[in-house]
């Protein structure tokens, strides 16, 4: 008698199998499940009831889970990942096995920034100004270094609306109708875009359109720009006077669409009070 071949599980029912499991379909609206025969109580979601639930045809999802439904919808796998509770980190391995590449949705509307007291730990010990914003501007952690480039050296609760609404950032940020405000509008115009359902964002927007300075640039066609990494632009510091910022920006992996920005700036004359001059002025031990 021949022996039978077990066929390997695909990683995508390695990873979600177990996790259909752990769900009872009455939570959900379904039936209880009854055991058929003998044996074991039948627990979780079956793949039937992931078809029902995510409203696809049947064995869609059997073929899903084996690895057999090519380049499935976004909306799908987004559907999937609220249905069966996945963790960030499983909704990502999710994704990179289905399609290739990390999720370009987010598994749950965002929230805020994940972790904020250690992004504000990971601040203070930058040398460089260091800041951390949420997907809508609203700062959420940064440095003394950084808070210093405010007048009053207190930094503003939106970096958006500190950088396109008020005088001081207009004063501060050199060359702003040229360079600065024409990079940041397109920025907010593709938040906006990736976020339009954010109130915060939506407010932001309605107040830029409206402002007489800002909202003409902001209207306007402007070159694409996503996130200030690795530009150079003027800048005016209350304590150091004008020199260049040298900008590089991330993105916290668990926390989609907030930005993390250092800028590291050179006064164009160093001051008596700047770290560079401080440090050059000190007399090496003999």
């Amino acid at each position: 008698m021949a022996k039978k071949v077990r066929t390997r599980q695909h990683p995508l029912g390695l990873l979600l199998a177990p996790k259909r499991r752990l769900i009872r379909p009455e939570s959900l609206g379904l039936p209880k499940r009854v055991a058929g025969r003998p044996g074991p109580k039948a627990e979780g979601l079956t793949q039937s009831h992931m078809d029902i639930l995510l409203e696809r045809a049947q064995r869609t999802y059997n073929r899903f889970e084996r690895g057999q439904l090519p380049h499935p919808p976004e909306d799908f796998l987004v559907k999937v990942g609220q249905l069966l509770e996945l963790t960030p980190d499983e909704y990502t391995m999710m994704w990179l096995y289905a399609r290739g590449h990390r999720p370009t949705h987010p598994l749950a509307p965002p929230a805020g920034l994940h972790s904020p007291e250690l992004w504000q730990q990971a601040c203070e010990g930058m040398r460089h100004m260091m800041y951390v914003t949420d997907l809508a501007w609203n700062t959420v952690a940064h440095n003394t270094a950084f808070a210093d480039m405010f007048i009053g050296g207190k930094a503003p609760k939106n970096t958006a609306r500190w950088m396109l609404l008020t005088e001081e950032g207009r004063t501060t940020l050199m060359d702003w109708e040229t360079t600065w405000a024409p990079s940041l509008s397109a920025q907010l115009k593709a938040a906006m875009a990736e976020h339009p359902d954010n109130l915060d964002l939506r407010q932001i927007d309605a107040d830029v359109r409206a402002d007489p300075v800002a909202g003409p640039i902001y209207q306007s066609d402007s070159k694409p720009s996503i996130a200030p990494d690795g530009v150079v632009r003027r800048l005016r510091h209350p304590l150091y006077g004008p020199g260049l910022a040298k900008m590089v920006a991330a993105t916290p992996i668990a926390s989609p669409g907030s930005r993390l920005i250092i800028v590291m700036f050179k006064p164009e004359a160093p001051s008596p009070a700047t770290p560079d001059a401080i440090l050059a002025a000190t007399p090496k031990a003999t």
